[in-house]
């Protein structure tokens, strides 16, 4: 998937979260999802829940008839939404979720704002809700990392095929690592992982089950390092890089 669709599906969550769509789109919707990697599905995952959570949030209070001044304004207000153009210049594979939020298209955008007027308006206008999604404490450390506002998205590419997507976020001062596709290497061998600042630190062997894709592994202690690298070496590592196969830089 490219990632102006990848884009475009993690724009989607908004309405998918609010069932805002057909039958037929959200089977596309859950359709692409399956194509994208790990990564994108987290951050589809992020969106979706902290929109619900939010709207649980509204639902628990006592609902109040507001005043017909105040559900009028309100109702008068949706044509006017001004649709914000980003600024933020060509898109590139380093996306976070407030920069995904910041550039969502506008017909998702209108919905959106549209449904959450109709949720004040159904409290009273009184709501006033506030979520960092970084201190959520129903994700784990890895979701955390990834939809980090600071969070950088890079794709290392195999010479024999297959990709590690490195998700790098400089305030967690760690890397969320997620591979698709690589093949295992010849026996007596083994992939290992390397934090680049001038001298390569190790930061461990890749697993069977990271190989098989899907688990996403958190590194810390990036530090001054300014690559995150893999090897190929003899089983059980070696103390510095053998063969580099594939890097990607944390500073782009």
């Amino acid at each position: 998937m490219s990632e102006a669709s990848r884009q475009r599906l993690l724009d989607s969550a908004e309405v998918y979260a609010l069932h805002a769509v057909s039958a037929a789109e959200q089977a596309e919707i859950e359709h692409n999802l399956d194509s994208v990697d790990g990564t994108s599905r987290v951050q589809f995952g992020v969106l979706v829940s902290e929109i619900r959570e939010t709207l649980a949030l509204v639902s628990v209070l006592d609902a109040t008839d507001p005043p017909a001044e105040l559900k009028a304004r309100v109702l008068d207000e949706i044509p006017h939404i001004t649709q914000v153009e980003s600024t933020l210049g060509a898109a590139t594979n380093v996306t976070s979720i407030r920069r995904h939020r910041a550039r969502g298209t506008g017909r998702w955008r209108t919905t959106l704002m549209a449904a959450a007027a109709v949720v004040v308006v159904a409290v009273g206008g009184v709501v006033v809700v506030t979520q960092v999604i970084g201190d959520d404490p129903g994700l784990t450390q890895a979701e955390q990392i990834v939809a980090a506002p600071d969070t950088r998205r890079e794709i290392a590419e195999f010479p024999g095929g297959g990709t590690a997507t490195v998700s790098y976020s400089p305030e967690s001062d760690a890397v969320v690592m997620t591979m698709d596709g690589v093949s295992p290497p010849a026996a007596g061998q083994d992939y290992q992982m390397w934090f680049v600042d001038g001298t390569p630190r190790s930061v461990g062997l890749v697993t069977p089950e990271q190989l098989a894709g899907g688990d996403e592994t958190v590194i810390e202690g990036v530090g001054s390092a300014t690559n995150f690298a893999f090897s190929l070496e003899p089983a059980g590592g070696s103390p510095q890089p053998t063969e580099v196969l594939t890097l990607v830089d944390l500073n782009t």
